[in-house]
């Protein structure tokens, strides 16, 4: 296969100086498609009876940030290393975007933002401090004497609850319980919302290169960080979206635009990138080039020493 030399071109270029995440698209989702690398970019094709193609569309993967990949959807190793190399995000999903269970994420060209992660992660004073902040800012709350992690941890299920129970009113829901293996349209439409948060969430990490297996508030789950950043988002878009797409004719295509819109308009993937940043910055390095340890201090990697005593 041959690309072209534009499409050559983009491959060289740094993720770092490609399209800024909150200038992307949210994401696109696609199912029963073959998604292959053409001659020009990422494409993706459709067909009506398995031979004849029934329509064929060029992704701009430099746009995009989540590409959500459902059933009857394959894609082909080249097609998967021009979306790595551009920056976006593969995530792999039920019917409709439900249910996200896997996500394959680009490696980024510094370690900085993981190390202060990692730092973070490792004081619990800290990461209890983080986490506080984390709750206000899901919560709407600025200031809260005396506001300790259980505290802030049964004000948002005082919160979310009662957020359930006077939309299911206000929507004339009777009955409604939270079940994540329920099938009515509330809680499909809740799975489905969340599921599109927490791409995001991981094109968050990706964009700045941390692990999403280590949470600031939730713990022992390879998307921890993801269900912390998907959470700031859940009382304000998805689970008023959810509440209010029940009685549409095609609730699962309601959420899906509505969390699309939401995306774009709050700036979402801006406001989660800027999360990470908030709690993280305190904790980074002061150098950021290639080193490896030594005994009393780091020296320059990518050297020889063999000849040195």
């Amino acid at each position: 296969m041959s690309y072209s030399e534009n499409a050559l071109a983009f491959a060289t270029l740094p993720v770092s100086h490609q399209v800024r995440l909150e200038d992307r698209v949210s994401f696109a989702y696609i199912d029963k498609a073959v998604v292959y690398q053409g001659r020009t970019g990422v494409w993706v094709a459709q067909s009506d009876d398995g031979e004849n193609v029934k329509y064929q569309i060029q992704l701009p993967v430099g746009g995009i940030a989540v590409l959500a990949l459902g059933p009857g959807t394959s894609i082909s190793h080249p097609a998967m290393m021009s979306l790595a190399r551009s920056g976006t995000t593969v995530m792999f999903a039920g019917g409709g975007g439900n249910n996200a269970y896997a996500a394959a994420t680009p490696l980024t060209s510094s370690s900085r933002w993981a190390i202060a992660q990692a730092h973070l992660i490792s004081d619990i004073e800290k990461t209890q401090e983080a986490a506080i902040i984390m709750y206000k800012q899901q919560l709407g709350i600025e200031m809260m004497p005396g506001g300790s992690i259980n505290t802030m941890r049964g004000l948002e299920g005082r919160t979310i609850r009662d957020l359930y129970r006077a939309l299911a009113k206000k929507h004339k829901i009777g009955s409604f319980r939270r079940e994540v293996a329920a099938d009515d349209p509330v809680n499909s439409g809740l799975n489905l919302g969340n599921s599109i948060m927490y791409g995001c969430a991981a094109a968050a990490c990706t964009a700045i290169g941390v692990n999403p297996a280590l949470g600031i508030i939730h713990r022992g789950n390879r998307r921890s960080l993801l269900f912390d950043l998907a959470d700031l988002y859940k009382p304000s878009v998805t689970i008023p979206l959810a509440f209010e797409s029940a009685g549409e004719e095609d609730p699962m295509a309601t959420v899906r635009q509505g969390v699309r819109q939401a995306i774009h308009k709050q700036k979402i993937l801006a406001g989660m990138v800027s999360t990470l940043m908030g709690v993280l910055s305190p904790h980074l390095p002061d150098r950021d080039d290639d080193r490896i340890v030594g005994d009393d201090a780091e020296a320059s990697g990518h050297t020889n020493y063999a000849d040195l005593e």
